[in-house]
């Protein structure tokens, strides 16, 4: 099942609307040692540049079949062997991974799912204990370039409760800012 409100515009376009190396950064996942999972990989935009970074292993889950061969075309032509692409559904199907086997998930631009606490308990059952998942979604602002409508964007405050309700613990209520259009919440998996 797609993420509704899920169209992508042109991948040139897309990288535009965010500062990568930033959101890598404040996230924490740059600094991960183990593997990484990403909810909805998409072009790569983030998967790509955290893999000539960090040299674990990274699972990137996507839908469209298109969106899964040139993430594997542009890694392959960049040399790049640790990102391990996956088709797959994993809103209706899960991820297929082992209960408790990796360090980090990324969760980013997703939670406007029509159930988002599905897909961080999904995160949550594969995350090792004091694993984390980064959240990531647009400001809630009808001001950005791109992102969902408005009416299904979440705001901050919901994203915190659902990743509380998943079972996560978050350091603080207040976003991380990530400038230009985003924010992020740093979820635990407690021991």
């Amino acid at each position: 099942m797609k993420v509704r409100d899920s169209g992508m515009p042109e991948a040139a376009y897309w990288d535009t609307l965010f500062n990568v190396p930033l959101i890598l950064d404040r996230m924490g996942v740059s600094q991960t040692n183990g593997q990484i999972v990403e909810f909805g990989s998409g072009y790569g935009t983030f998967t790509l540049p955290l893999a000539e970074k960090n040299k674990n292993k990274i699972h990137a889950f996507e839908i469209e079949t298109d969106l899964v061969n040139d993430l594997e075309e542009r890694a392959e032509s960049s040399g790049i062997k640790n990102i391990f692409s996956i088709e797959r559904d994993i809103i209706s199907l899960g991820t297929g991974l082992e209960d408790n086997s990796v360090e980090y998930v990324m969760i980013f631009n997703l939670l406007h799912h029509e159930d988002p606490v599905s897909i961080l308990k999904e995160a949550f059952r594969i995350l090792r204990p004091r694993g984390t998942a980064g959240l990531v979604h647009w400001n809630y602002d009808p001001n950005t370039p791109r992102g969902p409508k408005m009416e299904i964007r979440p705001k901050p405050e919901g994203i915190y409760r659902q990743a509380i309700q998943a079972g996560f613990k978050l350091g603080s209520e207040k976003p991380i800012d990530l400038p230009p259009y985003h924010y992020g919440f740093i979820a635990t998996k407690p021991m």
